[in-house]
């Protein structure tokens, strides 16, 4: 395929996303979208062609988070404002997993002019455009993620506790080696694995990163996991973001939540322990709520949810 051919097949793909009607004629286009991203990744080294097929690609997940947040708020399928069909189908029929359609419905909630500022932004400084990049627009700026690194590693105190109420750790999708030594999980993934693609299995701990915009989709993937059955029980530990959606999502699934009474003091081998600036929330699911309200109200405010 010249250059040319795919500046025009770039072309027509804008045009038609402009023109698009329905969730299924945005969803072939973005697929068309990314099929073209790899094949001119893989075909040439031309960051700028590969940038604009990438583009096409997140401007359809856009417009297509746009029309299933309408679609949840519109249950009827009535025609939307904007004239997009929206058609009273789950998800399973879609073909969406429900990681997808959260991921796009975050990526259509960063504004025009961020989403526009973060593509020439990628122009600029010889940068990929990517989901991930665009995704953490959508987290905002948020004191809890001030701080700019990812490694916040469990103090002991607190993985003892998470043992005492669970008996053990089978799973945590988001630590390392070093870390692991303390919390003592059977089966840890660490950032080059990516416990976001993984499963998780029997009694989980969740000490999800805090500088990368992820927290969120730790929280999703949490919930789909339990809702699986996967999942038996589980310990959250994060910032007590109590305004944020996924929060507040989370908190009505747990059963018992607590407050620690002082902000976490996290460690890692190779520097000085830190707090962060704002407090902490770890948030329980399962059937021993009471235990973990036994064990953590040495912590901290403990309270059942449900």
């Amino acid at each position: 395929m010249t250059n040319s051919t795919t500046l025009a097949r770039i072309s027509e793909a804008m045009k038609a996303l402009s023109a698009a009607k329905t969730l299924d004629d945005v969803l072939q286009i973005r697929d068309q979208a990314e099929a073209l991203r790899v094949y001119v990744k893989a075909a040439s080294d031309s960051l700028d062609a590969a940038n604009a097929a990438a583009e096409i690609k997140l401007r359809a997940e856009r417009k297509a988070g746009g029309m299933l947040d309408a679609m949840e708020k519109n249950k009827g399928g009535r025609p939307s404002q904007t004239g997009c069909t929206l058609q009273p189908v789950s998800l399973e029929q879609l073909g969406i997993e429900k990681t997808q359609s959260f991921r796009w419905q975050k990526a259509f909630g960063v504004s025009e002019e961020r989403f526009e500022s973060y593509l020439r932004d990628c122009q600029k400084q010889g940068r990929e455009v990517t989901q991930a990049g665009l995704l953490k627009l959508a987290n905002g700026a948020h004191v809890g993620n001030n701080s700019g690194n990812s490694e916040w590693y469990t103090p002991k105190e607190y993985a003892d506790a998470v043992h005492e109420v669970m008996g053990f750790i089978d799973t945590d999708p988001c630590s390392c080696e070093v870390a692991n030594e303390v919390v003592r999980a059977d089966t840890y993934y660490s950032a080059e694995q990516d416990g976001l693609q993984q499963e998780w299995h029997g009694c989980v701990y969740v000490n999800p990163p805090y500088g990368d915009g992820t927290v969120e989709e730790f929280a999703v993937k949490l919930l789909l996991e339990l809702d699986a059955g996967r999942a038996t029980q589980a310990i959250f530990l994060v910032n007590n973001c109590t305004e944020t959606r996924w929060f507040q999502t989370l908190v009505c699934h747990a059963s018992a939540i607590c407050f620690p009474c002082g902000r976490i003091s996290f460690w890692s081998p190779d520097r000085p322990s830190k707090t962060p600036l704002q407090g902490q929330a770890i948030l329980y699911f399962g059937t021993n709520a009471k235990r973990f309200k036994r064990v953590f109200s040495g912590i901290g405010f403990t309270s059942l949810v449900r």
